[in-house]
């Protein structure tokens, strides 16, 4: 973990080396039934198949499988249909996450100059000691140094916290929290995975 401030103008600084309660039910999952969850599961699963092989799939009318995915697309639970591309892939094989800290009123200001790093590929605002955490992609040590310093230079930017990644151990999914919603119309529990063995 390396801490870095913000190099003075013209210098090049370089980082540092009881019973539980109720799962809160999602907001909008009300407006969702199990046919739109098969439907979601449909749509992961086979993203090129087109509405009508899923309405074929799960026996309906083409224009009720329309109808339903038009609803979610309404309702931002679908928000897209572009392809998944790997930096990986294209040779930013490497993953950091950089926290920022900033100077007072400057937020927005911030966040339009590192949307203009390229290898900066998701910028959060959260709450702590920090007030920026960011995505970096990078092609190795060297060019992740390179992308912090311009990291630096940006405007309001005071000082920088850098955490690269060693391994990903899960990657995105929302397959699970489909299966949660479908267990919860469904009225069935979801599985304890706390080391509980099975039985009573």
């Amino acid at each position: 973990m390396a801490q870095v401030s913000r190099p003075p103008h013209g210098s090049s600084g370089s980082p540092g080396p009881s019973s539980a309660a109720p799962p809160a039910t999602p907001r909008r999952a009300h407006s969702l039934d199990e046919l739109d969850l098969s439907l979601l599961r449909l749509i992961l699963d086979r993203p090129r198949a087109g509405v009508r092989e899923y309405a074929r799939l799960l026996g309906i009318a083409r224009g009720t499988a329309q109808a339903r995915i038009d609803k979610m697309e309404r309702l931002a639970v679908i928000t897209g249909y572009e392809p998944t591309i790997s930096p990986r892939g294209m040779g930013y094989t490497d993953l950091a996450y950089v926290r920022l800290n900033l100077s007072q009123g400057v937020l927005d200001a911030v966040t339009d100059g590192l949307a203009e790093i390229a290898e900066v590929i998701e910028v959060d605002s959260i709450a702590g000691d920090s007030d920026l955490l960011c995505q970096v992609v990078s092609t190795g040590p060297e060019n992740l140094e390179e992308v912090i310093q311009r990291i630096l230079t940006v405007p309001g930017v005071l000082r920088s916290r850098t955490e690269p990644v060693l391994r990903r151990r899960v990657s995105r999914r929302v397959g699970p929290l489909i299966a949660a919603l479908e267990e919860r119309l469904a009225g069935r529990p979801r599985p304890s995975h706390r080391g509980d063995p099975a039985g009573g």
